[in-house]
């Protein structure tokens, strides 16, 4: 769809989603993955210390129950005290060095715990080792950490200590050599398996919000239909998701609308120009007909005729415009009124027809406060008194009722003319309908109602008893 000119493009939602989903699964992602290496690491660190504490029992009990094979490698490879304990035998050890991924990283099942263990008597002097490194010398303050395990000031090695049976001090340790590198391998399986995991969830992300996305996709594409003119087009609602179905429903019920009020004002548009061809073709016939040799007399009426036609197209004009007004009327154009006077008003401006009907129009004896467009208003009861002129029998009579309560109030035109035929009174309120005799432009009927409900009330039509037509306007309470 092509943009219009000075407008930014719409931010996508598909991009929105996928950044915000990406950036929440990544932080995710790295968080589990630090606590899970840190956990690994942890666990790693405890199954050296248990490993360590074994290793210090079984010398301690060996200087105890054997002192001449003390630390002896012969009775440590026939397990009779010292058995190897492999390091890939316990399964989070195994994890650490790569058994879990074996196309990328080696078993670990065949690492051995490595290990050494040294006698010292309390002076320092050495009684028997296996295994010691160069660097593990006698340090005074190992006889302060009895029965506890730490690491070398060098971070090379851990080591353990307690009381040996004939006063000496059995430290055997660990090199962490081992244990720094199985650190690494599950360092490196974290970050291979993010590297390989992460870009796979996002990509299966991306293709679901745009499957997700797809009904929406087909509403802009039947919108751009529509736009382009095929105005009977709707949204398919067999094909939209429930989430979507209520919206895609409303859609269509407006487009139902939209199409309709297009119907109705391509209808109206239609009608108007017929009520205002008929007097423009009157007047050029008679501006046609109206030359120099014609005598003065019929110079007179035909310019009397194109006058009067020029205040029907006048009047039409107006009832044009009080429709128009009454379809987007301004709430700061509604205030409290006192229908009085304007009913007063609209009496004033139908006096002369009336009179020259030989009419009696009767005002109501008190008035009553509404709120609304008084110029409206006034327009509606012009509307219907001349309305009930034009069918009222010479001689007679019209009144103009106002009754009003807690539910509002009422102001009802009373005539006692020819009334309303039966075959007009479903068409009474349509615009560009006209019941008169005499045939008219048929707007103010359906001018008044529009304006009447606007306001927040309704206009009706019932028969007169006796003979007529009663036309009551009725009103909310006034706040």
């Amino acid at each position: 769809m092509v943009e219009p000119a000075g407008r930014q493009a719409a931010p996508s939602l598909r991009r929105r989603f996928a950044l915000w989903f990406g950036a929440l699964f990544v932080l995710g992602a790295v968080a589990l993955r630090a606590l899970h290496y840190r956990a690994a690491v942890d666990g790693l660190a405890r199954d050296i210390d248990v490993l360590l504490w074994s290793r210090l029992s079984a010398v301690k009990s060996q200087e105890r129950f054997a002192p001449d094979t003390l630390l002896d490698p012969h009775f440590r490879d026939d397990g009779m005290f010292l058995p190897e304990l492999p390091l890939g035998r316990d399964a989070r050890l195994a994890r650490l060095v790569g058994l879990v991924i074996p196309p990328l990283l080696p078993p670990a099942d065949d690492v051995p715990f490595a290990w050494f263990a040294g006698v010292w008597h309390h002076d320092g002097g050495l009684v028997d080792h296996l295994d010691i490194p160069a660097e593990i010398v006698w340090d005074p303050r190992w006889r302060e950490r009895i029965d506890t395990v730490w690491t070398t000031d060098d971070d090379r090695h851990r080591l353990a200590a307690t009381a040996g049976a004939n006063e000496t001090l059995v430290v055997v340790g660990a090199p962490l050599a081992g244990f720094v590198a199985a650190a690494r391998r599950e360092l490196a399986f974290q970050v291979l398996t993010f590297v390989i995991w992460v870009p796979l969830v996002l990509g299966v992300g991306w293709l679901a919000i745009t499957k997700l996305l797809a009904p929406l996709a087909g509403i802009a594409e039947t919108a751009r239909r529509i736009r382009a003119g095929r105005f009977a087009e709707r949204i398919d609602l067999g094909r939209a998701d429930a989430e979507l179905e209520e919206m895609a429903g409303t859609i269509n019920d407006m487009l139902d609308r939209l199409d309709t009020i297009r119907e109705s004002q391509a209808r109206f548009n239609a009608d108007v120009a017929h009520q205002l061809l008929n007097p423009v073709h009157a007047i050029l016939l008679e501006s046609e007909a109206g030359t120099p040799a014609r005598p003065a007399e019929e110079l007179a009426a035909s310019l009397g005729r194109v006058g009067g036609l020029a205040h029907r197209i006048e009047h039409i004009c107006d009832v044009l415009l009080a429709y128009s007004r009454s379809a987007a009327l301004d709430p700061e154009r509604m205030k409290r009124v006192d229908l009085e006077p304007i009913v007063v008003a609209a009496i004033d401006r139908v006096g002369p027809r009336a009179t020259a009907g030989s009419l009696t129009v009767v005002p109501p004896p008190s008035g009553a406060v509404v709120r609304g467009d008084p110029a409206l208003l006034e327009e509606v009861f012009v509307n219907l008194l001349a309305n009930a002129v034009e069918h009222s029998r010479a001689g007679g009579r019209i009144e103009v009722r106002l009754t009003a309560d807690a539910g509002g109030c009422r102001v009802s035109v009373v005539d006692q003319g020819v009334g309303v035929a039966a075959e007009t009174l479903p068409r009474l309120f349509q615009r560009l309908h006209s019941g008169k005799p005499t045939g008219g432009h048929g707007i103010g009927l359906a001018l008044s109602r529009r304006i009447a409900r606007s306001h927040g009330g309704d206009l009706t039509h019932e028969p007169t008893p006796g003979g007529g037509a009663t036309f009551t306007i009725s009103f909310p309470p006034c706040p």
